[in-house]
């Protein structure tokens, strides 16, 4: 029983996890829609400069096609 609880303590915090790292994604999207620069992007959206840029480019990309 123990292991089955460890386990779905683990499923529920890799849950959350996502869902704030989603969070963060469509917070530095908004962000970027609006022509903010990247550090400040950064410093709300608690992503990486490198993760900033990659999304740049996503919407770069698809804004493309």
């Amino acid at each position: 029983m123990k292991d089955f609880l460890y386990a779905y303590s683990d499923a529920i915090d890799e849950s959350y996890e996502k869902g704030r790292d989603n969070e963060r994604a469509a917070t530095a999207l908004d962000m970027l829609a609006d022509n903010e620069p990247i550090e400040k992007i950064v410093k709300y959206s608690h992503l990486s400069k490198e993760e900033v840029i990659e999304l740049q480019k996503t919407i770069a990309a698809n804004t493309a096609k």
